[in-house]
């Protein structure tokens, strides 16, 4: 049976095949003392959508790192359904993620106050389509209270996932095949910044692209010609990867990209067209510090040995 952080996990990578946008995550803890991190972080992977933890214990953390306000911790306590949700969106600011999903409780065995006893718990959840919090109260010794209240902070999570997804559109995606030819020399490759004259994507950065009309390969001939004014006897194939499919959900469109990498010969020869304003050689590494296509990352992934 999988564990909940893995069935997040698989919600956000399914959220993702049909929307084309992998959903990021953040939590902001207090009685839980940072086990709702620790629990999603145990899923391989799973850096690519959990971007960290604030571990706000005190008042004045909540204050003063998270933002919430004094007055709502002086008239509602730190426990309390205010403060659950003013942490959770304090959190999905700092963090910069979809998703932040907070907790204040008391685990016990002090701590209590009239009307709030030991094991009360809140859960604030912050998206951008939903805020809100759910109050539990466990029956547990302070180990036991931290672990249920880190299980019940997952299976929110994990509810809000499944309603998300089920909510996302089915509309049919219209398909289109495009080849994307990445050019090497002196293990370096050949970016290309798009004009604002082209249909999409504009200003950002790509490899050598261009609709299927014919196949992969003379395609891919034909754009790196109409492009950069190399021609075959320029070139040499060096690998033509596996196609991947990239969804665009703006553009109600799933891409499927067939990569290639060609060996320049001569790169002074490299004339651009309208199709782009600029160039750069750059090591592969670095193709993540540009803005680039949707995909352009996974598809050099392919062709690069």
């Amino acid at each position: 049976m999988a564990e909940l952080q893995d069935e997040i996990a698989q919600l956000l990578r399914k959220h993702q095949a049909k929307t084309g946008k992998l959903l990021t995550i953040g939590t902001v803890e207090s009685a839980t003392g940072g086990r709702i991190g620790d629990k999603i972080t145990n899923v391989s992977g799973s850096s690519d959508y959990y971007k960290g933890s604030i571990v706000a214990y005190s008042n004045e953390a909540k204050t003063g790192i998270v933002g919430v306000r004094k007055e709502t911790i002086q008239n509602h306590g730190a426990v309390s359904p205010e403060t659950a949700i003013e942490m959770a969106e304090g959190g999905r600011d700092l963090l910069k993620v979809d998703i932040c999903i907070s907790d204040t409780g008391i685990a016990g065995l002090t701590g209590a106050t009239p009307g709030k006893p030991v094991g009360l718990f809140y859960f604030g959840l912050s998206a951008d389509d939903a805020v809100l919090y759910k109050e539990h109260r466990f029956r547990g010794n302070r180990e036991k209270n931290k672990q249920k209240a880190t299980e019940t902070a997952l299976s929110i999570l994990r509810e809000y996932l499944e309603k998300r997804l089920n909510e996302v559109t089915s509309e049919a995606l219209e398909e289109r095949h495009v080849v994307t030819c990445f050019l090497e020399h002196g293990n370096k490759i050949l970016i290309l910044r798009r004009s604002t004259k082209v249909g999409t994507y504009r200003r950002s950065w790509a490899g050598v692209s261009g609709y299927i009309e014919t196949n992969d390969i003379e395609q891919a001939f034909t754009e790196i010609s109409q492009e950069t004014q190399l021609y075959k006897n320029d070139l040499k194939l060096i690998k033509r990867g596996k196609p991947l499919e990239v969804i665009d959900r703006s553009l109600n469109r799933k891409w499927i990209v067939h990569p290639f990498l060609f060996h320049v010969k001569s790169p002074e020869k490299i004339k651009i067209d309208w199709e782009h304003t600029e160039t750069k050689w750059i090591k592969p590494n670095e193709l993540s510090k540009y803005e680039t296509v949707p995909g352009l990352g996974e598809a050099l992934g392919r062709v690069i040995k």
